[in-house]
């Protein structure tokens, strides 16, 4: 049973040192900044285009959706 849990703690400790180590030699170079606005800017601009790709289905939902609200609350009174 001893070994046992050696063998755990060990395992343990050996992912622990892997997963966090305590330096890591890592750099981030200049393009690696430019690189991430241009994926910033591609959603920015696939939002914009799926908008308006499906803007009059998203206006009609909303109205129909709205309308139905108000229906709702007209008959209630």
């Amino acid at each position: 049973m001893n070994l046992q849990r050696l063998r755990v703690f060990f395992l343990f400790f050996l992912l622990l040192n892997l997963l966090f180590p305590s330096q890591a030699d890592a750099y981030l170079d200049p393009g690696t900044g430019s690189y991430f606005f241009q994926i910033l800017i591609a959603i920015v601009l696939g939002g914009i285009f799926t908008l308006k790709l499906f803007f009059k289905r998203i206006v009609r939902y909303l109205r129909n959706f709205l309308s139905k609200d108000a229906n709702k609350k007209s008959s209630t009174k």
